[in-house]
């Protein structure tokens, strides 16, 4: 009778060492990225920062990004999407901000310094990745893609000296489109806060 009583009550107890049910489970994410993200106007080497709160299969959260190499394109706007899993995890948000563009159209070999220019934006994160159950850090690869909601001629006017001129100098001007498609691809890695308490 005493191990039949001492058995029920082993079942009733809960699991100390089971992981929050992913029902009600609250955490936050702050999460850095390194990598590339370019359009068919600007972009290059980049770099994002991004916090996010998971309230069961949702999370939402804000987002900064930028990515230069001849001409810059950066980025701020908000996240929300689901997040699907815990240790092996799939985070599929939809994203709109704004983009800030410098340097479109800039020249290598020329005087046109480019122009510039803001752009709302809409677009999708996909990150794949693992977070160990041992510890609080997150690894893993995002995929991006950002459509700019339209276009904007832009005209450049600057000084230039033709290569051999004799140091005759001129006006000129260039007009460029700002505004692209962005696709980008970085690998990031952040710490998690387990909020599940509250």
């Amino acid at each position: 009778m005493f191990n039949v009583i001492v058995l029920a009550t082993a079942l009733t107890l809960p699991d100390q060492s089971a992981p929050p049910a992913v029902q009600g489970y609250r955490e936050t994410s702050l999460l850095g990225g390194v990598g590339v993200a370019a359009g068919d106007t600007a972009g290059g080497l980049g770099f994002s920062i991004s916090g996010l709160h998971r309230i069961s299969y949702f999370e939402v959260g804000g987002e900064l990004y930028g990515a230069a190499l001849f001409s810059a394109v950066g980025g701020i706007g908000g996240l929300a999407g689901l997040h699907l899993g815990s240790e092996l995890s799939l985070r599929a948000l939809a994203t709109g901000g704004v983009h800030g563009y410098d340097g479109v159209g800039r020249g290598i070999l020329s005087d046109d310094p480019g122009v510039g220019g803001t752009l709302p934006y809409v677009g999708g994160r996909l990150v794949l990745g693992y977070a160990p159950a041992s510890g609080t850090m997150f690894y893993g690869l995002s995929g991006m893609l950002d459509e700019d909601l339209g276009r904007e001629r832009r005209t450049s006017t600057y000084e230039t000296e033709p290569w051999f001129s004799d140091g005759e100098r001129y006006t000129t001007s260039s007009d460029h489109s700002v505004g692209q498609t962005t696709w980008g691809a970085m690998f990031v890695m952040g710490k998690r806060f387990d909020l599940a308490s509250y």
